[in-house]
């Protein structure tokens, strides 16, 4: 009995993995904190935009807005802006735990592969994004531009990590613990799908949002079959198990509450937004967060299994949630 448990789970958690062999693509990480941090004059600034030009415009101008006012000052002044960034001591110190953490990605590089080689399988006219690593330090964990993606490395040196809990960094703990190496491939799948597909939906009530990272997260599904759930949705062991067996009480709960056509933002977001448990008149405080995310989740996916002929980029591109809802038939 055991042994016959065993296999259907591992059936279960593999329905996506499909023959990619006439999609594969290679992803080489390429090491951008080691050039930034290398800089030490005006002309090594410049020289960065030769890396990538369009994906340092967006690093110097958004990440590093505050030292660097790149676009806004003469650029010898952005430029000792960046170096005086990657000199200070502290700087100094996350870019070596950076390097003594991850002195090697080549198993990072080879997830990536397989998920984008998932990604070309599914979407073969969409552009495979460059990847770079970066330290920004602790304001993102990944970052996009309109063809690369990079992964700010400084937001995965594990929950331990000290700098983490200093007041003025002020990340909560239930953010803390996702600050983890397993937690780089599904956020980096989910930056570059939420890139290509953004929400285009006209009105926002909490249904529309809940459809929208409901179809987010079941791209993932399919781009990252080896994947737990838990990862996906950014759950503590147990709360996915916590969901499955309180289903029908989530429906329950968005439906007599008058939440799932709401436009007020005030009334859902406890059910909808990062936190550590999900907030609301009659929610137990064990459920956890973002509840509607995860109920988005479950209609989506019944919609697919009811309409195999639906491709995954036409799901993306579908933003009549009405009827989405309807015809997946969900009533746990």
């Amino acid at each position: 009995m055991i042994l016959v448990i065993g296999l259907s789970g591992c059936k279960e958690s593999n329905k996506y993995a499909v023959d990619v062999s006439d999609s594969e693509v290679e992803i080489t990480i390429t090491r951008l904190e080691d050039d930034i941090f290398a800089i030490r004059s005006t002309q090594d600034y410049i020289d960065l935009d030769q890396i990538d030009s369009v994906f340092m415009r967006d690093f110097k101008r958004g990440i590093m807005a505050y030292e660097t006012r790149d676009g806004f000052v003469p650029v010898e002044a952005s430029a000792q802006g960046l170096i005086e960034f990657v000199t200070f001591p502290d700087m100094v110190h996350l870019y070596e735990s950076v390097d003594s953490t991850y002195p090697d990605l080549s198993d990072i590089e080879s997830d990536l592969s397989d998920a984008f080689s998932y990604f070309h399988h599914y979407f073969p006219k969409k552009q495979i994004p460059k990847v770079y690593s970066v330290v920004t330090p602790f304001r993102s964990q990944v970052i996009s531009s309109q063809h690369a993606i990079g992964i700010c490395l400084d937001m995965y040196l594990g929950a331990d990590f000290s700098p983490y809990q200093t007041p003025l960094m002020q990340f909560p703990q239930f953010i803390i613990k996702r600050f983890r190496k397993d937690y780089i491939l599904p956020n980096v799948m989910r930056g570059w799908v939420e890139t290509e597909f953004q929400d285009a939906s006209k009105q926002n009530r909490l249904l529309d949002e809940m459809i929208y990272q409901g179809k987010i997260l079941h791209a993932l599904d399919r781009l990252l079959p080896e994947t737990a759930d838990s990862l996906k949705i950014g759950y503590d062991l147990g709360k996915i198990e916590w969901c499955l067996t309180n289903e029908p009480q989530i429906w329950t709960h968005l439906v007599n509450q008058d939440l799932l056509y709401s436009t007020n933002y005030r009334d859902y977001s406890g059910v909808l937004v990062e936190a550590p448990f999900s907030k609301g008149i009659n929610v137990p405080q064990d459920a956890p967060a973002k509840i509607a995310v995860w109920a988005g989740w479950q209609i989506v996916r019944q919609y697919m299994d009811k309409h195999p002929d639906v491709s995954l980029e036409q799901l993306l591109q579908d933003f009549d949630n009405d009827k989405i809802l309807r015809e997946s038939g969900y009533k746990p």
